[in-house]
């Protein structure tokens, strides 16, 4: 297959992953008679149901047992942990009618990565990274003081854009075909779901099949909308440049924007709109680094 057809087909799989990333409010506000704790808990076994069949599918049983003998169950434990405190916020987050946070919270992402790496590995931040810093630290206060209030303080999408930068980092720890990585990070989760799913049922409370065929359908739905786009992405991965890769990134986030002031019509105040101004600044300053580093990288390295 040549390059041309190589660069289109991980476009396709790419903007597809991003698109259902971005429209997984459409598929969870049509589930709010269910809190999130019990929408977490179906998606974590339709997920894992999914993966299972998927992995049978593609023939990866074998990848599966190679990759139980090389990962540490501490680092997957980690990353399970770190998946469901994104997952329950990112939820919640949709529930309670906060679509926009949690849009600002994967705009705020990169800037979040920013601030891992400083903490982590202690890597000194360039000039435009500082301004570019500066700048969502602005956008951050500006909503955490909407109307000068500490009412509204962004907490979700803060924990989100920190949940999002340590599963990378930690995701590092954890080499290996991503649909298996993914089973064996959702398998940890899987107890705790059934756990809260018995409980609730003897309880009387959550959903019970066959009284809704629609809400089944969303409930089997949110496992494949979990599993697909990871398919599809890690398909991108192997056939686009990591700039692509970079600007796909802000294709979900800018969904959930525009469904929550289009669709969804959440108020966005002066303020929050100086927010996110703020924060699409400080992205632009940080991809626009980014890419002079990489074309530097990249003479460097033809002139080697």
């Amino acid at each position: 297959m040549d390059n041309k057809n190589d660069i289109s087909n991980g476009l396709a799989f790419g903007v597809g992953a991003t698109l259902l990333w971005g429209s997984y409010p459409l598929w969870y506000k049509p589930l709010a008679q269910l809190n999130s704790l019990h929408l977490l808990s179906w998606r974590i076994v339709f997920a894992e149901v999914c993966l299972l069949a998927l992995i049978i599918i593609t023939k990866r049983l074998g990848s599966l047992g190679a990759t139980l003998k090389s990962v540490r169950f501490i680092n997957v434990l980690t990353v399970a942990g770190v998946l469901g405190v994104w997952w329950l916020l990112y939820i919640y987050g949709i529930m309670t009618g906060r679509v926009l946070e949690v849009a600002f919270g994967y705009f705020l992402s990169p800037i979040m990565s920013m601030v891992v790496s400083r903490l982590v590995f202690k890597e000194k931040l360039s000039g435009n990274q500082a301004f570019a810093f500066a700048l969502a630290l602005g956008g951050v206060t500006l909503m955490a003081f909407q109307l000068l209030s500490l009412q509204s303080f962004p907490w979700i999408a803060i924990v989100i854009g920190f949940c999002y930068s340590f599963y990378g980092l930690f995701k590092k720890k954890v080499p290996g075909d991503p649909l298996v990585v993914q089973s064996l990070e959702i398998a940890l989760l899987l107890p705790f779901a059934l756990i809260f799913l018995v409980l609730a049922r003897l309880n009387g409370e959550g959903h019970f099949f066959m009284q809704s065929g629609s809400i089944d359908l969303l409930l089997l739905a949110t496992g494949l909308i979990t599993v697909l786009p990871l398919w599809w992405y890690s398909r991108a991965a192997k056939l686009l440049p990591m700039m692509t890769l970079g600007f796909l990134q802000f294709i979900p986030p800018t969904c959930n924007f525009l469904l929550a002031t289009l669709v969804y019509h959440e108020t966005v105040s002066p303020l929050k709109f100086a927010a996110f101004f703020l924060i699409w600044t400080a992205l632009a300053v940080f991809t626009w680094d980014s890419v002079q580093k990489q074309k530097k990288a990249a003479a460097l390295e033809a002139a080697a």
